[in-house]
């Protein structure tokens, strides 16, 4: 079947926050953009808390009343017991907007997709990047599959927005340092009563720890953080052992035991890890492909939009031949990244 061509100035791969945030930016100052999503936005996606900051990055996107229009779930601090049986508190009342949200991901992401769509970005849903290589002019040349079939993209800029599995990067060669295994399992509950919102409460464990929380509509959900290598050992994919080990916790499952117990789970990787370089001339990364956070920091989607600001910067100024954007956009991943692990061992 022969190919279908097209052509842009960036190719986005991954319609996350970062990838969906760099494209509208990238769009609204002319740039011609594909941006490709494996998904329709209808599975599951991990990561729902945006703390108050979040709010002036989404009014400098101009998405603040989309967003709102998504039905946000306030919350106002997150619970904890950790490395004791009785729970803390700590609460956003410090910060002038008072409350962070939780948010409906597969919504929140599409809401983002389509602003950007509405700008000008090309959308491809249900596209997967298949391979690429290198074309003359410091171009790239990706060949993708849709369901229309297949199709190839000549780019000048190819950003990764594939997440945690940086799927680009590694086709490019681009080692990473990881600092752990930890992987999430988690399980979503059914709605009870959609007028209360549970609080983020994070609960530790021998094994690792829980998190679950409230999502909008009433959904609640659960995921029990641990290394990969325990998971296994302790068969906890299985909802049967997951199960079990929640209804060992106190204050996780007091907050679940009237919901049904689940049939399924989702397993991701949640390891903290860096690329060794996060951009090059004509290609860099965003978001999770670029820096892994510990899902504790609760900062993923706020990291995401972040890196999505500071990229559409990096890839105007290669555009106008500023190649020591390339060193200094490395430069500050490194420092984000060795930022957070003195963070995370405090």
């Amino acid at each position: 079947m022969p190919l279908n061509h097209t052509a842009a100035d960036v190719l986005v791969v991954g319609a996350g926050p970062a990838g969906a945030a760099l494209s509208l930016r990238l769009a609204r100052v002319g740039c011609s953009v594909v941006l490709l999503e494996r998904s329709a936005f209808e599975e599951f996606r991990v990561g729902e808390s945006l703390p108050p900051a979040a709010a002036a990055r989404l009014q400098r996107l101009g998405v603040w009343e989309a967003f709102l229009q998504t039905g946000p779930a306030p919350v106002y601090g997150v619970q904890s017991a950790w490395g004791t049986g009785e729970l803390d508190s700590s609460t956003f009342l410090g910060d002038p907007l008072l409350n962070g949200w939780h948010v409906d991901r597969p919504l929140f992401d599409a809401m983002l997709t389509s602003a950007a769509e509405v700008a000008g970005t090309r959308v491809l849903r249900r596209t997967c990047a298949r391979s690429l290589e290198p074309s003359p002019g410091k171009r790239w040349s990706v060949t993708a599959a849709s369901p229309e079939g297949e199709l190839r993209i000549d780019c000048r800029f190819l950003v990764d927005a594939t997440g945690r599995s940086a799927r680009l990067c590694r086709r490019l060669g681009v080692g990473r340092l990881r600092t752990d295994r930890l992987i999430g399992i988690s399980a979503m509950f059914a709605e009870i009563s959609p007028s209360e919102a549970l609080p983020s409460r994070i609960e530790a464990h021998p094994f690792g720890w829980w998190y679950s929380a409230g999502l909008p509509g009433g959904r609640s959900i659960a995921i029990f953080f641990t290394d990969s290598d325990l998971g296994a050992r302790l068969g906890l994919t299985r909802p049967a052992a997951w199960s079990r080990l929640l209804e060992e916790s106190r204050h996780t499952h007091g907050r679940l035991s009237a919901r049904v117990p689940p049939r399924s789970l989702a397993v991701f990787p949640a390891a903290g890890h860096r690329l060794d370089r996060g951009a090059g001339d004509s290609w860099l990364a965003i978001g999770d492909a670029l820096i892994g956070r510990d899902p504790l920091s609760s900062s993923g989607i706020d990291f995401a939009l972040a890196t999505a600001e500071r990229a559409s910067s990096v890839l105007c100024a290669l555009a106008d031949g500023r190649a020591e954007s390339v060193d200094a956009y490395h430069t500050e991943a490194r420092s984000d990244f060795e930022a957070y692990l003195r963070q995370h061992r405090a």
